[in-house]
């Protein structure tokens, strides 16, 4: 190998080096001759002086030329194997460890074999770390997942001990699923006559309904949210809601002498509630207090339904089932231990229509009567909101009219082109 294969420290082109030099990873110079090592890629670096300065890739090893004074002092000082099995190994270098620079001893085809011995040695870092990395990462991963799994381990197993001991756990409340009985049974879904999108109450059915309550529901529940013009219109006419309305004295005043007096009621009074107070309430019902009926059918799940199964649903109860003195049986209520009594029998109302007042009958027409107190507005709702969609219809079909006649012209037009001639 010549001078013109090797380079300073700061390699440059275009001249022997005056000393020790070594291979630039990117092969050699234009126009050089002799051995070189594997090419590299192109690296990026900066011109000095005409030449220009590399800078190797990361893991490069450099192989420099060991002088001829040092050849048996060295650690790898010696018979050169290679020339003895043709092929440069391992046993015949010297290896500066973190200096990154592989010592050779200059031999006869040092250039062929030195190139052999620093692309195997570069590949075998490079691949090594390579690997390191990537047992590292493997390692890392191993040992977190072990951690996470020894923890969630620990964690259930303190939670397990704690709650054999202790029955539960002091931030949880006491959870049980609870039985249909303590639920109360699901009641059927009766066919409605309001139930419908486009279905309105059935007003004779809210006439015998109001009767119901007036005789046997008004005794313990109030109606505070119903006045007696309410009923004006949709169940009675005004004199009949007017002569009702008389015969409940109501308070008022005070007068010319800061007295307050009883008048007759007028259709502007909302319906008397059959207790002054609450605890007059709970006192006549062995203190349980009967809820207002007013929005009674919103305030229940299941609604209409549930309410008609309550009324329906009292029998005696099964084998095995006890009720406290002073409750009453009935699968529909949650418990099934409810306070109010039976109420509705067959006869026990008297229509003035001449329809039979059996129990099935009462309880429908007292709970048509109620959904109806519980939304009044419910037919003029469904009327306006049938008027708002025919309007609306009626619009769009109208602007989808006049959209397609004004762009009719617009869309089916052709444009032809004339060039001048």
């Amino acid at each position: 190998m010549s001078n013109q294969d090797y380079y300073n420290n700061q390699p440059h082109y275009g001249g022997p080096p005056a000393g020790p030099g070594y291979y630039p990873p990117q092969g050699p110079p234009p126009g050089a001759q002799g051995g070189y090592y594997p090419n590299q890629p192109p690296q990026g670096g900066y011109p000095q002086q005409g030449g220009y300065y590399p800078q190797p890739p990361p893991n490069t090893v450099y192989v420099q030329q060991q002088p001829q004074n040092q050849k048996d002092s060295g650690a790898g000082g010696g018979t050169c194997l290679a020339c003895l099995a043709g092929a440069c190994l391992c046993c015949c270098a010297e290896d500066s460890g973190a200096s990154g620079v592989l010592i050779v001893p200059p031999c006869e085809g040092q250039a062929f074999h030195a190139g052999r011995l620093a692309a195997s040695r570069s590949t075998g870092v490079r691949a090594g770390a390579r690997f390191a990395s990537t047992s590292s990462t493997q390692a890392n991963i191993f040992s977190s997942r072990a951690t996470a799994v020894a923890a969630t381990a620990a964690s259930v197993g303190s939670i397990a001990w704690y709650t054999h001991l202790y029955g539960q756990l002091p931030f949880i409340g006491e959870l049980s699923a609870n039985s249909p009985a303590e639920d109360g049974l699901h009641p059927a879904s009766y066919p409605w006559s309001h139930k419908g999108w486009l279905d309105s109450f059935d007003h004779a059915s809210i006439r015998r309904g109001y009767q119901v309550y007036r005789e046997v529901c008004a005794a313990c529940h109030s109606l505070d949210r119903i006045a007696w013009r309410n009923l004006v219109g949709v169940s009675h006419t005004v004199d009949e809601a007017k002569a009702m309305a008389e015969e409940v004295e109501y308070e008022d005043g005070p007068n010319d002498a800061g007295e307050m007096f009883q008048r007759p009621g007028k259709l502007a009074d909302y319906m008397p509630a059959p207790y002054p107070n609450e605890e007059a309430a709970r006192a006549g019902n062995a203190g349980a207090l009967p809820p207002d009926l007013s929005l009674i059918i919103k305030a229940r799940h299941g609604g209409a339904d549930y309410v008609y199964s309550l009324l329906t649903g009292y029998v005696d109860p099964p084998a095995g089932v006890e009720v406290r003195e002073g409750l009453n049986y009935n699968p529909y209520f949650p418990g099934g231990a409810i306070a109010m009594a039976r109420v509705l029998f067959d006869g026990l109302v008297e229509y003035d229509d001449g329809t039979p007042a059996t129990t099935s009958q009462m309880a429908k027409d007292v709970v048509t009567f109620l959904a109806w107190a519980a939304e009044p507005e419910h037919d003029e709702r469904k009327k306006m909101g049938l008027q708002a969609v025919i309007l609306l219809s009626s619009m769009l079909a109208i602007s989808v009219y006049i959209k397609r006649f004004k762009w009719t012209v617009i869309k089916t037009r052709k444009i032809l082109y004339n060039p001048p001639k």
